[in-house]
């Protein structure tokens, strides 16, 4: 994988040069404490605390100075003897491992190894670089390792997580981070999902909304009440649990991929439900700039609560068509959410229309989606579904009728579903026959 973007943990409301300059130099102070040495005094008549601040001296020195094995060995028992630390001194041993890191420490081996030595220390602090390591470092078995402790972590680990994302404004990269609570499948991570529920960014709540159904096995969609009711019974009905909060070390297996069924944002009134979702949108003049700006917010709202199990592709047309991603189906990740907005940041509504050049698009990327979905026999939950929003008129002739009807002959309507939204007070036999021909439904909405 390519080096990963560097995300920082963000300073107040600086402009973004000078908050990308102050992340950049102030983000290993998560860690809040700066140690000037790690020769903390051992409690009196505890060998193991002894041999613990031993392996953090020896650690400094191998990190500065030392062999490949040196540090090998040194990160490893800095790991395996940090129990016997107390908070400060965990604190200490974490700064000095997270700034090798993330800074300094260039074998992927090593770097390895200090993300399971900062996870069996029982200090939130030193959860902060596993976390970003999973979701950012430049080496796949890195990443691997960081993504194996957080399945298996604890309350220290929760509360590096509330740390980063109340410090965080990327919503993209916070809805990422909720999803890997989805993945960690514990219902103790619930309070933090529940209160980012009320996110104000659509993607950090529906990450929450599809974490907590992951969790629970039940589907509240986005009602924070709802879901705080079924918490309370849950917590109700715990067994007391004792024990630490760090990881143990054994292979945690990856969970099976979550399959949403309670998040289900409208569309111009029409709930999505489908987990395969082609957008064919009118951004020409004949709808209107507010039926250009209408459709803008509607399609980027309702993706935004998408679920990350369903995949979306969207082009918009006037007298041109304009693909986003090439057309290509993508996963409505958090990320794919972002670039769905910026994507639309550049587009300009248009003066002319083309339907039917952007409708045999549509139905083309319907017809590959259906047969990549047979071949890797996937199970087909719900018809592949083509939404097409306008209002029917076409002034270019660009392309015969009969090329969409032909296409439309040859959906399986098994497989597919057509729905028409029809911008304006006017009918449009068009839209209508759409809906009519492919099974779905027929609105009307104003521009």
């Amino acid at each position: 994988m390519a080096q990963a973007r560097q995300r920082r943990v963000c300073i107040g409301a600086m402009p973004t040069p000078a908050r990308s300059l102050a992340l950049r130099l102030l983000r290993p102070a998560l860690v809040a404490v700066v140690f000037a040495a790690v020769a903390w005094p051992a409690h009196a008549g505890d060998p193991g605390q002894e041999a613990a601040l031993e392996a953090v001296a020896a650690v400094k020195r191998a990190l500065a100075s030392g062999t490949p094995e040196e540090r090998r060995v040194a990160v490893n028992d800095v790991g395996r003897l940090s129990a016997h630390l107390d908070r400060r001194q965990q604190l200490g041993a974490a700064k000095i491992l997270r700034k090798a890191l993330e800074k300094t420490e260039d074998d992927a081996e090593i770097r390895r190894l200090m993300v399971r030595a900062l996870a069996r220390m029982s200090h939130e602090h030193a959860w902060i670089p596993v976390i970003l390591a999973a979701q950012e470092d430049r080496d796949a078995i890195v990443r691997a390792q960081a993504r194996q402790e957080l399945l298996s972590g604890g309350a220290d680990e929760l509360t590096a997580f509330e740390r980063i994302l109340d410090n965080e404004t990327s919503a993209p990269f916070r809805g990422e981070l909720l999803l890997i609570l989805r993945d960690r499948r514990k219902a103790d991570a619930a309070p933090l999902l529940i209160a980012h529920l009320r996110d104000k960014s659509p993607i950090v709540r529906s990450a929450a909304a599809e974490a907590l159904e992951a969790i629970s096995g039940e589907g509240h969609g986005y009602d924070a009440t709802a879901w705080q009711a079924w918490y309370e019974r849950w917590a109700a009905a715990r067994p007391q649990e004792t024990g630490p909060s760090v990881t143990t070390g054994g292979v945690v297996e990856e969970p099976p991929p979550h399959i949403t069924r309670s998040l289900r944002p409208d569309f111009y009134g029409l709930p999505l439900a489908a987990k395969d979702i082609v957008f064919v949108i009118d951004i020409s003049g004949s709808v209107g700039s507010g039926g250009f700006g209408r459709a803008k917010r509607q399609i980027t709202e309702a993706v935004a609560l998408l679920g990350s199990d369903v995949h979306v592709a969207a082009l918009f047309f006037s007298d041109k068509v304009h693909m986003w991603k090439g057309g290509a189906m993508v996963a409505a990740s958090p990320a794919n959410k972002e670039d769905l907005v910026l994507f639309l940041r550049g587009l300009e509504a248009g003066r002319s229309t083309d339907v039917y050049t952007p409708l045999n698009a549509g139905l083309t990327i319907v017809d590959k989606r259906v047969r990549a979905k047979q071949e890797a026999k996937e199970q087909f939950r719900e018809a592949v579904a083509m939404i097409t929003v306008s209002d029917g008129r076409d002034n270019m002739g660009a392309l015969p009728p009969r090329v969409v009807a032909d296409k439309l002959d040859r959906l399986d309507p098994a497989l597919t579903v057509l729905h028409s939204i029809v911008l304006g007070e006017k009918e449009s036999p068009l839209m209508r026959a759409l809906a009519h021909r492919g099974g779905g439904h027929y609105l009307r909405a104003a521009p």
